[in-house]
């Protein structure tokens, strides 16, 4: 069976480095996937907090990738 797996990683555009890519979760379908990115990054951007996301410039990426896995 095809699942999706959800990657984030942090990215900063001062010195233009990203941290490792993280595995987030499996999903079923690709709109799950993608939805789930979009909510789990204001999610993380909470936890970070607009005071270190604003100071080192920070951003956050997400893609799905196809997994055999789960």
């Amino acid at each position: 069976m095809v699942n999706f797996l959800l990657v984030m990683k942090v990215c900063s555009v001062l010195d233009g480095t990203c941290l490792p890519e993280k595995k987030v979760s499996y999903h079923d379908t690709w709109f799950e996937c993608a939805r789930a990115g979009t909510v789990e990054t204001l999610v993380l951007m909470n936890d970070i907090g607009e005071d270190l996301i604003n100071r080192n410039k920070l951003y956050i990426s997400f893609g799905c990738k196809v997994s055999k896995e789960a």
